[in-house]
């Protein structure tokens, strides 16, 4: 990192810490569970990154639990555990990001989810013409409203299966919310209504000043080599993973010069369009001592990520991951 690039990055936290609460950052910090360097393509549920507010809720049992669809609506409904599984099932991988995950961060997840079309249930209880938003509830108290427009994304879904077998508490059971491209804070768990509305209030993240869209950013880690590392030779493989939403990625590109220079990286095939990509960079350094590696991506429709350094308040981190070795 430069000087001028030093500068930046103190001025925009030093900014940012003026422009919110402290209180606001210290309560979107999401459980991390880190057990290797690189990630495996599917993330196990035990190593998938955990946020909420206040844990699963203690009351919810499921002998007692419905889904209620309401509002403005031809035809309201209500689901219990059962006819939500007797419903025609869906199957979707889709990584979700943390809108709390810093750079280079590893609050982020990808997984196969089981569940039901939220575009199909809605679509059976038959909105009003001028409905334009959901306002979804959950069992702990959390509430958000999404544009009826993003609910009906073909990849929206209702989840109750993770990696093949039930939710656990810990990431919604018995039911949550899956919309690709928009950050965690959107994706609800433990619902238990769905109301059809023509207003859109402010959900419980929003109205303590986070994004109202939330939608995903941009983002590239380097994974192997790990900052600091010694590597073992002038030949090397870096590694990593990029993620731009439901956007897919178009390439990744790699400077190993301290950004005098930047390389295209080779991609793996997604397991989904709306899912990471792993990437990896063979290359042989030609100096020794301290070296500083770097990583950007671009996706198919908003161009390269830009180093545009900020913090995750209130619209997701951005910025470039860079990370530092020695070259023997």
């Amino acid at each position: 990192m430069n000087r001028s690039q030093f500068l930046r990055l103190l001025f925009f936290g030093l900014l940012s810490l003026l422009a919110c609460p402290l209180k606001v950052l210290a309560d979107m910090v999401p459980k991390v569970f880190k057990t290797r360097k690189l990630p495996l393509p599917i993330t196990p549920v035990a190593e998938f990154y955990v946020e909420d507010f206040s844990g699963p809720p203690k009351s919810l049992q499921l002998k007692n639990w419905q889904l209620t669809l309401k509002g403005k609506v031809d035809h309201p409904a209500t689901l219990n555990y059962q006819q939500l599984l007797a419903r025609p099932a869906i199957k979707h991988i889709i990584t979700l990001n943390c809108i709390g995950n810093p750079v280079g961060g590893r609050a982020i997840g990808n997984a196969e989810w089981e569940g039901i079309s939220l575009r199909d249930l809605l679509d059976t209880a038959d909105p009003h013409f001028f409905s334009n938003t959901i306002i979804i509830k959950a069992e702990d108290g959390y509430f958000e409203s999404i544009p009826l427009r993003k609910a009906r994304h073909p990849g929206a879904m209702l989840a109750y299966k993770m990696n093949g077998k039930p939710l656990t508490r810990s990431h919604g059971f018995p039911l949550r919310l899956l919309i690709p491209g928009l950050y965690g804070i959107k994706q609800m768990k433990w619902i238990k209504e769905i109301e059809v509305a023509n207003h859109h209030p402010k959900g419980y993240w929003h109205k303590k000043g986070w994004s109202k869209q939330a939608k995903v950013k941009l983002i590239s880690r380097i994974d192997l080599p790990e900052n600091n590392d010694v590597l073992r030779s002038r030949k090397t493989v870096i590694q990593g993973i990029a993620f731009a939403g439901d956007r897919g990625i178009q390439y990744v590109q790699v400077s190993i010069d301290g950004e005098k220079t930047w390389s295209l990286a080779e991609i793996e095939k997604p397991l989904s369009v709306y899912s990471w990509v792993f990437w990896k960079f063979p290359c042989t350094f030609h100096k020794t001592g301290r070296t500083r590696i770097a990583v950007r991506t671009a996706d198919q429709y908003s161009g390269l990520q830009q180093d545009d350094l900020r913090d995750p308040f209130p619209s997701g981190t951005s910025g470039i991951h860079r990370i530092e070795v020695t070259v023997p």
